[in-house]
């Protein structure tokens, strides 16, 4: 391998999960760009020192998926802290996914195989804007509270209870830090935009998004 050549490697990795990271980061999920990107990068980084490293192409001799090979497996660990179990419901899931494949891919890139690195970008990418076609069968939206600054959330629990709709969880455990989260099943826009208007009444909220479930 030439300079230029890792350069390309470095760079594609780091774009590839670059592009992964922003899907996660749009939707404000605890992985974005930058974790991804440097998950990529470290993956081609780790790959390209393994294959220079312990592999001699000359004598064939030497193992060059020695150090890459630990990257599969350690991943699991950055993925794990991705996913929160609240009640009956678990979040995080895709994200850690993500991360897993934003490695695999930085894995790909970094060991030359450009366009197996791409066509699987292009397929991660595709996927994961199936969330929308999903999000639509199941009418299932998640209401991202953001509090102001030492207010109570008690008055936001009373005006919850006051509507008819249907409430699948109510996820309190980021309250400390002034961020609340409710998901409703079989609602529609309007439905969503009546409780926007009801809640953005109470003057303990900062602001009202909409979040998708994945």
């Amino acid at each position: 391998m030439n300079y230029i050549d890792i350069i390309i490697r470095i760079i594609t990795a780091s774009f590839a999960g670059s592009a992964i990271g922003y899907n996660r980061e749009k939707i404000n999920r605890p992985a974005g760009i930058r974790t991804h990107a440097l998950l990529a990068l470290g993956s081609a980084i780790l790959t390209i020192l393994s294959m220079d490293i312990f592999y001699d192409p000359l004598t064939k001799a030497g193992d060059p998926g020695r150090i890459a090979a630990q990257v599969v497996s350690g991943i699991g660990f950055l993925g794990a802290g991705t996913i929160l179990k609240n009640g009956n419901k678990v979040k995080g899931l895709t994200t850690a996914a993500t991360l897993w494949v934003s490695a695999s891919i930085g894995i790909t890139f970094g060991s030359g195989s450009y366009f197996i690195g791409s066509v699987a970008l292009i397929i991660t990418l595709i996927v994961l804007s199936f969330n929308k076609i999903s999000k639509h069968l199941t009418d299932e939206v998640t209401i991202e509270i953001v509090l102001k600054e030492n207010k109570s959330h008690k008055k936001i629990l009373e005006k919850i209870s006051e509507t008819n709709f249907n409430l699948v969880n109510a996820d309190l455990s980021q309250k400390d830090e002034g961020r609340l989260y409710f998901t409703f099943k079989n609602i529609d826009e309007k439905n969503i935009s009546d409780i926007q208007k009801k809640l953005l009444l109470l003057d303990s909220i900062e602001s009202l998004g909409i979040l998708d479930n994945n």
